[in-house]
């Protein structure tokens, strides 16, 4: 008699200890994942054959492919319309016509032309096959308005013009709303709220290595069937990159400089004219370039709430083959963001094995995040489900994984109760709740959960915390975007299984919870709806 009692009390957890206190069942999410199966996942999205996984080509591809395989090795459901766990997403390609393509300034009936891919570079218009325009050149410092606060345009008509501002945005602006109100996407919005005929952005770098930051960038975005351009990162007009020789010629007479003029807007803003006037023409080529998304579900128990979703997401592309460094030319991306990819490949294979959800749990793997977050903005434009029913975003970009992690921080939690969910997954962890370790980078608005957010899902992105800044530091300063990103360059894959359980306690708590996450009053992004 006394074996099967002790049995049955062994089956409900409830055991005792030798002081005669109960002890508790241990939570099978903190051991389910793996560092083998992120390991290998990266081993292979890394590896010199998928040529840097650039959108559009084959190596991305490939990578598609292979998650949307992994989630269906998992035993999660395709969605409806994607039978083969892929969403295409139509892109469109644009480059500049060199020979039909001419810029210049003229100051006092006095004409200096400016070269193209020398002192300046061209963001097309992805809905025209040709542009220009002509104006005054105003400059607007970092040309951000942000509402009942910081303005540069404050007192400033530039109806008619051409507003010339630099790429950045005022450090006395929080991080996360200097990302937002600062990206060229919102600047470019700005600037035609107030009437302008161009937009020239200032970039203090000489010619060719600007073309390599932004070049293949600038490439891409996407069009909707009534011919709208849509792009949560770039400005969806025309818009020049002035470098550093094109500058110099923007301001020369004007006793101003790029030293003087960054010193003076760190007091506040500035504007003036600088009594000169552009002129440009453009020809623009478009190509079609149809990229995939990788998606599957796991739908949930409950017969309400699994009409709901919670959505983990990662960036399955990275930027190709580039400048040798060290002899490799393959930018192989392995913490960014086959780390990210690897992870929610792992999440799928460890939600598939525990006991499924209330709430339906999307997989997506998306394309163009590094062409500027364009495979998340379709898929918030052309969800497979309703927008209303998808309650949260967990996204996982880039998460420096070199040391072992002892606080993490939740970029965008903090404007919805994601922010407790995230808190008492650190607590169940023992890691602590951390600052924004780089608020210069404004990394809030750098990645595909700022694309649901915008549309308004409650989103938000883990990343290791102050604790680790030093390393971070270094480590944005010398392997990201290079070949040195590579599979073995130091992982840390205790580190990387801490990161993913994390993500899992999150997503699964959010999924099981009856009510959905809220957000804290009207965030700043959201405001402008």
């Amino acid at each position: 008699m006394r074996a099967p009692f002790l049995l049955t009390i062994i089956a409900l957890g409830l055991t005792a200890d030798l002081a005669g206190q109960p002890v508790r069942k241990v939570d099978p999410r903190l051991s389910v994942i793996r560092p083998e199966w992120i390991a290998a996942s990266i081993r292979y999205l890394a590896d010199d054959a998928l040529r840097g996984r650039e959108t559009g080509q084959p190596g991305a591809e490939l990578t598609a492919k292979y998650v949307a395989a992994q989630f269906e090795a998992a035993g999660l459901q395709p969605l409806d319309g994607f039978p083969n766990y892929l969403m295409p997403v139509p892109l469109r390609h644009s480059t500049v016509v060199a020979s039909e393509t001419r810029a210049s300034l003229s100051r006092s009936g006095v004409q200096v032309p400016l070269a193209l891919d020398v002192d300046f570079l061209v963001h097309p218009d992805k809905r025209l096959e040709r542009d220009g325009f002509e104006g005054e050149v105003v400059f607007v410092g970092w040309g951000v308005t942000v509402p009942g606060g910081y303005d540069d345009y404050q007192g400033v008509d530039v109806r008619g013009k051409v507003v010339a501002m630099f790429f950045g945005g005022p450090a006395s602006v929080p991080p996360d709303e200097r990302g937002h109100y600062s990206s060229l996407a919102m600047k470019g919005l700005n600037a035609r709220r107030h009437g302008v005929v161009g937009v020239v952005t200032l970039m203090p770098a000489p010619g060719p290595q600007l073309g390599r930051q932004l070049g293949q960038l600038e490439g891409f975005g996407w069009v909707d069937p009534a011919g709208a351009a849509h792009s949560p990162f770039f400005e969806t007009g025309t818009a020049l990159r002035l470098a550093a020789t094109g500058m110099d010629k923007l301001l020369e007479g004007t006793g101003a400089t790029v030293a003087s003029l960054l010193e003076r807007l760190a007091r506040g803003p500035a504007s003036f004219s600088t009594g000169a006037r552009l002129a440009f023409e453009g020809v623009y080529r478009h190509r079609p370039v149809v990229a995939h998304n990788a998606l599957g579900v796991l739908p949930g128990t409950d017969p309400v709430l699994k009409r709901e979703y919670v959505v983990y997401s990662a960036h399955l592309d990275h930027i190709g083959v580039g400048q040798p460094v060290d002899g490799d030319s393959v930018h192989h991306g392995a913490i960014d963001n086959a780390g990210g990819t690897a992870v929610v490949a792992a999440l799928a294979r460890a939600f598939a094995s525990l006991p499924r959800p209330k709430r339906s749990v999307i997989f997506l793997a998306v394309t163009g995040e590094e062409k500027g977050i364009l495979g998340s903005d379709y898929f918030v434009h052309h969800p497979p489900v309703p927008l209303g029913a998808i309650v949260a975003n967990v996204n996982l970009d880039n998460a420096v994984l070199i040391e072992p992690i002892r606080d993490l921080v939740a970029y965008g939690a903090d404007y919805s109760t994601l922010g407790a969910v995230a808190r008492s997954a650190f607590a169940r962890l023992g890691v602590a709740p951390s600052e924004d370790p780089l608020p210069e980078m404004t990394i809030f608005t750098r990645s595909d959960h700022y694309a649901f957010m915008r549309v308004g899902v409650p989103g938000l992105m883990l990343f290791p915390g102050a604790s680790r800044r030093d390393g971070q530091r270094r480590w944005f300063g010398s392997v990201h975007h290079t070949p040195r990103d590579r599979f073995d360059q130091g992982i840390d894959w205790g580190a990387a299984v801490t990161y993913a359980t994390a993500n899992l306690l999150i997503g699964s708590e959010v999924a099981n919870q009856r009510e959905r996450p809220r957000w804290i009053g009207t965030p700043f992004f959201r405001r402008e709806e």
